[in-house]
């Protein structure tokens, strides 16, 4: 009966996470785009889409990336094509993945029935739900991490360092989560017979040990590492200036970059539990994100709080439940040495350390209620209040999901490129130059994915530009294409050229528009003008 439960909640999720994978969310963010097209790029050529050949890390941006995801893509693409669907099918195979091996973990840490409510919430979490369905990297690296740890606790130490590994291929904040998880592992547990697990570990992240001292590791870092943020600086500037003698040495003691960029860190760090993060609005980043709704669900508040205190009553005589808190624990770290915070995407792995405290409390107060209610139909109305609670929760977050997030935040996934690439391309050859607005981000990318632009076309023909104040760059030039800012008065004397302008960028009279292409809001997104 549990096995069957199992399939039914596995057949769930994949519904979840498969159900119009190409069409929601509504559009290809250029991420996306880059991951497909530098995969479709290997496949074709050997080399990424600046010409590397098969790269650790690609030159995403000038921003170098973890290259797994790329290659996962790989076979996908060669079976479905470069499209949306063969982009994010490596992300929805993954979370479906994921549920199964929490499943097996929360089994191995406590037992079948709690294992089983914790593949269900998982199934449904929104956290989770959310990154499985578009091509997002860190999807892939949390369920390798989960995979690891369950590998871990079943005793194949030298099994488990390969999807430890992998995920540092795939992600970058695996690349902290990961030997940090390792160290607390190795002192919680005290594993004997471990010298092939490091041997292997060793073998494994030769090539990543190289990128990981060079500036292409770098320069992630130096775009939205914490001490890229100069607000810490300039408050220790603004603290000391408050002290009759600047450079005092009580002012230096007390106001420095060590000290203001700790207590920063440690703000960015907290961040990520408070409750209008997980329960409320999310995160900041539209992308990241579904309107008036939190991370989790509102109720998960009530036995996430009953599971910690249920969860640390048994730690004594279970004491592998530890692996749970030091996940949770570790897992903020990464997100919070940026200073973009809180911030669901760099710190997905939170989502399993929760889901099974959250799943614990949830087993662990039906059981303690079935002790006390005596009466049998009573008991059952709660399980049936219970559930009916969470079908609401559910319902709402696919309606928000799947009717209001395309309309409130098109713009954050290039919404309307697809169908602008399709135009452009039926009618590019009458014009000797077509000027592309960059209001969106990475435009060339987005337009190579498209049209299937030829790889062996564009490596070594096309030049990045100078990095920006956030360490990315972009290419501004290739074919008869120009990506930049596209004001009336900059572009109008530029004849025999399509012109796709920012709607604000254009006049409403006096300009041939031959095409408008809206939002699902009905907003203008593009307008195409040949001039």
């Amino acid at each position: 009966m549990k096995n069957f439960l199992l399939i039914l909640i596995l057949v769930l999720a994949s519904v979840l996470r498969l159900y119009k994978l190409s069409s929601y969310p509504a559009g290809l963010n250029a991420d996306e785009a880059a991951l497909g097209y530098n995969a479709y790029s290997l496949l074709l050529t050997g080399k990424d889409e600046h010409g590397h050949p098969w790269p650790v890390n690609l030159e995403s941006f000038g921003d170098f990336k973890p290259a797994g995801y790329a290659y996962l893509l790989i076979p996908f693409i060669k079976v479905f094509g470069l499209t949306e669907f063969a982009v994010r099918l490596p992300s929805a195979v993954f979370g479906i993945l994921g549920v199964l091996f929490i499943y097996l973990l929360t089994k191995e840490l406590i037992n079948k029935d709690c294992g089983l409510i914790a593949a269900l919430m998982l199934t449904i979490s929104p956290w989770h739900l959310h990154f499985s369905r578009g091509g997002w990297e860190v999807n892939v690296a949390t369920t390798l991490i989960l995979i690891g740890a369950w590998l871990f606790l079943k005793k194949r130490f030298a099994l488990c360092t390969l999807p430890f590994a992998l995920s540092m291929y795939t992600y970058q904040s695996a690349r902290l989560i990961v030997p940090l998880m390792g160290l607390g592992l190795f002192f919680l547990y005290r594993p004997k017979r471990i010298f092939m697990a490091f041997v292997l570990g060793f073998l494994l992240l030769i090539p990543l040990t190289y990128n990981l001292v060079t500036t292409d590791a770098a320069s992630r870092l130096s775009g939205v590492g914490l001490l890229a943020d100069e607000g810490p600086l300039n408050r220790a500037k603004e603290l000391r200036g408050q002290h009759p003698a600047w450079s005092s040495p009580l002012s230096r003691i007390l106001h420095n970059r060590p000290v203001l960029y700790s207590i920063q860190f440690l703000k960015n760090y907290t961040d990520h539990f408070f409750g209008d993060f997980l329960f409320v609005n999310g995160d900041v980043i539209p992308r990241n994100r579904v309107p008036e709704t939190g991370l989790l669900y509102f109720t998960d508040f009530i036995f996430l709080g009953l599971g910690a205190v249920y969860l640390l009553r048994t730690m004594n005589h279970e004491p592998r439940t530890k692996l749970v808190w030091l996940w949770l624990a570790i897992a903020p770290i990464a997100a919070a040495l940026t200073f973009q915070t809180p911030h669901a995407l760099r710190a997905q792995n939170m989502v399993i350390p929760l889901t099974i405290i959250l799943s614990f409390g949830i087993y662990s107060f039906f059981i303690d209620l079935k002790l006390k209610i005596k009466n049998l139909k009573l008991f059952r109305l709660v399980i049936g209040g219970f559930v009916i609670v969470y079908l609401w929760q559910v319902a709402r977050y696919l309606h928000e999901y799947y009717v209001h997030y395309p309309q409130t935040y098109p713009y954050a996934w290039e919404y309307g490129f697809k169908e602008l690439v399709a135009y452009v391309g039926s009618v590019q050859d009458k014009y000797e130059k077509i000027l592309v607005t960059d209001k969106y981000d990475q435009p060339y990318i987005i337009f190579l994915f498209y049209s299937k632009y030829p790889p062996q076309n564009f490596q070594g023909r096309h030049t990045l530009t100078f990095r920006d104040k956030y360490n990315f760059s972009t290419v501004r030039d290739y074919d008869k294409f120009h990506f930049s800012a596209t004001p009336w008065t900059k572009v109008s004397d530029i004849h025999s050229s399509l012109i796709v302008a920012a709607p604000e960028d254009i006049p409403d009279v006096g300009v041939n528009i031959v095409k408008t292409i809206n939002f699902p809001n009905d907003q203008p997104a593009f307008k195409i003008i040949s001039n």
